[in-house]
């Protein structure tokens, strides 16, 4: 291995261990010194070349002080000290805070390099096999986040196991000014987990809406690493730092979220006037591209059950019987639609 090319570095500066910033005198007074002490009060000053055991700890601690002319040792009251020592200690601990925030700051954007290339130089594109795996680089990758983290979840609600072990990550960006906006399909606002979990991270300042279209799982971190499916069983991802791809994965994430509809918890009720027609009319339009009900479910974020639920609302409101007459009438409202937008325009 070649030496680095920009040159000697400095010395690091040893980082204090917790014995170094917090010294020793702050263990505890050994039963001489105190016997000492309780001889000090009673008896009064004794001289600085006094032999008496525990006087170096007692000095040392400030519980002892010189008289005026330096030649005898008088004791401190211990509210004195303690005070002064206590105010010490806690302005210590806070230097100890804020140095570990700024070295946290300093890296960050080392460890997102790390991240982005996976340990292995120059390789833009990582395979990640199995759940575990996967969910250890997207923790890490979410960890280094210094802008923003964006992240698209296709389906219904999500379990609240899941939801739990993400949310303590999320919140922890958003403290740190991290910009999080979460993604989801309509369907997710019908999940009572998801909902909890959406006011939760909203109230820290983090940003959720809703889609009626079916789209991959995502998660962009920075706009410079970009996580998503290998297959279609989710069992492996990938995860891509080429600057060109990130690109297009973040202007088809921002093409989605602009079309999208905040998302604010609410009652089952009211979300289903807020989506239902749009769900509605997704379904009409996949049932005229001729999709089974299957692929319809998916697209939706549905189960199948729950798809016939929508199905049947629709064939009620059209006044269809069967599925024969349902694509009829589906076929007449689309010619209907297009001959009003041709009248409209004077063809």
């Amino acid at each position: 291995m070649t030496a680095p090319a920009f040159g000697p570095m400095e010395p690091a500066e040893p980082v204090a261990s917790p014995d170094e910033a917090f010294p020793a005198q702050s263990q505890d007074l050994p039963d001489d010194a105190r016997a000492t002490y309780a001889l000090i009060l009673r008896s009064g000053p004794v001289p600085v070349t006094s032999q008496l055991p525990g006087l170096q700890q007692l000095a040392d601690l400030g519980l002892l002080e010189l008289s005026e002319d330096g030649e005898q040792l008088r004791p401190v009251d211990p509210r004195r000290v303690e005070s002064q020592l206590t105010s010490d200690w806690r302005r210590r601990a806070w230097e100890l805070e804020l140095r570990a925030a700024t070295l946290e700051r300093d890296i960050s954007g080392l460890t997102a390099q790390y991240v982005a290339a996976s340990g292995v130089r120059h390789e833009a594109i990582r395979y990640l096999h199995g759940m575990q795996a996967i969910g250890d680089f997207t923790e890490l990758a979410v960890r280094s986040a210094r802008l923003e983290v964006s992240t698209a979840h296709p389906g219904g609600g999500k379990a609240a196991q899941f939801l739990g072990a993400a949310l303590p990550l999320a919140l922890d960006r958003l403290t740190r000014g991290v910009a999080v906006r979460s993604l989801y399909q309509h369907s997710g606002r019908f999940s009572e987990p998801t909902k909890e979990y959406v006011r939760e991270l909203t109230a820290h300042g983090g940003s959720v809406r809703t889609l009626e279209e079916f789209f991959e799982w995502m998660i962009i971190v920075d706009r410079e690493l970009a996580i998503l499916p290998a297959d279609a069983e989710c069992s492996a991802a990938v995860a891509v730092s080429d600057p060109a791809v990130v690109r297009f994965l973040v202007d088809v994430f921002e093409r989605n979220w602009q079309r999208a509809a905040e998302f604010t918890p609410a009652h089952a009720a009211i979300s289903s006037r807020e989506v239902v027609p749009e769900i509605h009319a997704l379904i009409k339009r996949l049932l005229k591209e001729g999709l089974t009900d299957s692929a319809i479910a998916k697209r939706i974020g549905v189960s199948e059950r729950t798809y016939h639920t929508h199905l049947s609302r629709i064939r009620t409101t059209l006044g269809a019987v069967n599925r024969v007459q349902l694509g009829y009438m589906l076929a007449r409202e689309e010619f209907e639609s297009a001959a009003q937008d041709a009248s409209a325009e004077g063809i």
